[in-house]
């Protein structure tokens, strides 16, 4: 299977679970950091937005999300994934998350291949029923699609809201 075909069914599946689990809660996040953090010579602001929607209660309370994400040096990726809460006591979760991305390095980083993968882990703390602050840390590659495959990490502090849609 193409990547390209494996990318447009990823997002069917999370378009369809969507809907079925729109019932559900859901979140949106809005996220700042620093793309390419510890490269002192490349680093550069990132802002993004991702939607999160409900556990899928069916596929062992996964997250499916998709989301878009900009830097200073005017890159850009969307993606689609998947993310775990662990809950490690009533106000912290830890979350594991994985995502396929689309990219375009503007006049940023060039990481090797419009196809990129985003790997990564974010610590949150419950600040009411219905909002997180978290700081996460993720690694975007291409993970050998292309010779070229630099990878970058950013460092990223979100903060995640239930809707009121």
């Amino acid at each position: 299977m193409k990547l390209s075909h494996l990318l447009a069914t990823s997002i069917i599946y999370f378009s369809l679970a969507l809907s079925a689990h729109a019932e559900e809660s859901s979140a949106l996040a809005i996220s700042v950091g620093a793309f390419d953090a510890f490269d002192n010579d490349d680093t550069a602001a990132e802002l993004g937005i991702e939607y999160r929607f409900a556990p899928m209660e069916s596929a062992y309370n996964l997250i499916p999300v998709i989301g878009f994400t900009v830097n200073s040096d005017g890159g850009y990726w969307a993606h689609t994934g998947i993310r775990y809460d662990y809950h490690l006591n009533e106000n912290w979760v830890l979350t594991p998350n994985f995502a396929v991305s689309a990219y375009e390095d503007g006049a940023g980083k060039d990481l090797g291949h419009a196809i990129e993968f985003r790997t990564g882990l974010e610590l949150a703390y419950k600040l009411d029923g219905s909002s997180h602050l978290g700081l996460g840390i993720y690694h975007l590659s291409n993970a050998g699609l292309d010779d070229h495959n630099p990878g970058e990490e950013s460092v990223i502090l979100s903060y995640s809201f239930s809707p009121d849609f």
